[in-house]
């Protein structure tokens, strides 16, 4: 399934010219409302087509594949989302001719789904009409927000639409892109890897993960957490089948203190530097002359600076004494003989261990510990103070309380991570589904093609090839 990406809040303006063998004429702007792909009671509007040619050019430039370059690559474009959309309609037309329908559990996940996308959009847009409200008061923030709702809803259908008007569309259309996943999955459900597909999988992933593992070990850490992190999500990640030597498993509590310290606490700090070199300066000159003249003004600055030292010591202990009090409450546990992992769970506030508002946490790093190496320096590693804090301990050991970029740990060395090959019979379930979403994909692509043969289908490639005409001359510019 491919979404609609809600990526600008403003209209489209649409200038467009039609292709017409070698020569580009312009042309009065076309009803955004007509239809480019339709089948049955299923269609697409010239809207949605442009909304998802608009959300695809930037990504396909990012990656150095411009569609602007020339016409017939342009063409290449429009025809790979024309691709995309039919292949959504056809599905949708397919499901309806075979009486599909949604089960109850799978009405209530898409409900849900589309009533959170809409809570989001609600409040990005009331975010705008409210920063828009405090540049100029003199308009309510609700018409700020009804103006944006008006832009948004007419870039994504051609209508200009209200609120409410504008949920009921996006909720039929967030319900239409659902059931070509489900249909696909009710469809595909038959289609099955053979063992001789999973072994083969393997086999290749081994022979690549030796080799870049051997030249490049320090990739490991990296792209092994990130499958971890991402297991099941239905990112692209996969399970490592090689692991190269070097690498443990550590543990980690981690209280960071709230909030910030008050300016004049880093104000004392830049007075205390400051007075370090007075002080320099005025011992220098007594030493080089023989004679305590200055001896008046280094007594004067060392009260100063003690003084200063207090204060500041003073507002750092109030800063940190609740997230200290925590990390000694959980250094208490562990005295006390409790496990490691499970007061970490109850203490410690790394959100890729126990997870975030916005994301779950990771089930490995909370069972196994997340990667550490000496060996190795990762791309994203830990910092030298906790890897000097790790080089002291024995497995099953934990650290001491310690404190690093302003927030305390305790480490815990959890397991040396086992070196070499990775046998299949401990991943083969992530490689069976990998091997299966490959399986099912191929046979739904040839299942899409025989669809789309469809004498009912119906497409309007002049519409179609009118999108990104004008875009195409400001590149030639």
């Amino acid at each position: 399934m491919r979404k609609i990406c809600a990526a600008a809040l403003c209209l489209a303006v649409l200038t467009v010219f039609v292709f017409s063998g070698c020569s580009l004429k312009k042309s009065a702007a076309p009803d955004p409302t007509e239809t480019v792909v339709s089948i049955g009671d299923q269609k697409a509007s010239l809207a949605v087509f442009k909304a998802l040619y608009d959300t695809y050019l930037p990504y396909m430039q990012y990656y150095g594949q411009d569609p602007l370059e020339s016409a017939s690559s342009l063409e290449t474009f429009q025809d790979w989302i024309l691709d995309s959309l039919t292949g959504d309609i056809v599905t949708r037309h397919q499901a309806d001719a075979a009486g599909f329908t949604l089960t109850p559990e799978q009405e209530a996940e898409c409900g849900a789904q589309t009533e959170e996308e809409l809570n989001d959009l609600h409040d990005q847009l009331m975010s705008y009409a409210e920063q828009s409200y405090s540049d100029d008061p003199s308009i309510p923030v609700d018409s700020y927000f009804e103006s944006l709702v008006n832009s948004e809803s007419e870039y994504y259908t051609g209508v200009s639409m209200s609120w409410e008007d504008y949920k009921a569309y996006y909720t039929a259309e967030a319900r239409d892109a659902y059931i070509v996943t489900a249909y696909k999955d009710h469809v595909c459900r038959e289609f099955v890897p053979s063992e001789s597909d999973i072994r083969s999988w393997y086999e290749t992933a081994l022979e690549n993960d030796k080799a870049n593992y051997t030249d490049s070990p320090e990739k490991y850490k990296a792209d092994e957490e990130l499958y971890e992190m991402n297991r099941g999500s239905g990112e692209e990640t996969y399970p490592i089948t090689y692991v190269p030597a070097g690498y443990c498993r550590v543990m980690h509590i981690v209280v960071t203190p709230q909030g910030d310290l008050p300016k004049e606490y880093s104000d004392k700090l830049k007075r205390m530097e400051e007075i370090k070199t007075e002080y320099a300066d005025l011992a220098f000159e007594d030493a080089l002359n023989g004679t305590d003249a200055n001896s008046a003004a280094i007594a004067a600055l060392i009260n100063e600076y003690m003084g200063l030292k207090e204060e500041s010591d003073s507002a750092f202990d109030t800063y940190v004494e609740e997230a200290r009090n925590k990390i000694y409450m959980a250094y208490g546990e562990l005295e006390s003989g409790k496990a490691f992992e499970d007061v970490m769970l109850r203490y410690t506030e790394d959100e890729r261990v126990v997870g975030s508002d916005s994301a779950e946490g990771c089930e490995a790093f909370r069972v196994k510990g997340e990667l550490i190496s000496l060996t190795h320096e990762a791309l994203e590693d830990w910092s030298s103070v906790v890897k000097a804090e790790f080089s002291k301990l024995v497995k099953g050991r934990y650290s001491g309380v310690f404190m690093d970029e302003g927030s305390y740990h305790i480490i815990y060395y959890a397991s040396d991570e086992p070196a070499g090959e990775v046998p299949l019979e401990l991943i083969h379930d992530d490689v069976e589904a990998i091997c299966t979403e490959g399986v099912q994909n191929a046979q739904w692509d040839l299942i899409i093609e025989e669809w789309k043969k469809d004498p009912a289908l119906k497409v309007n490639m002049e519409l179609i090839r009118q999108v990104g005409l004008e875009d195409l001359n400001k590149e030639d510019e």
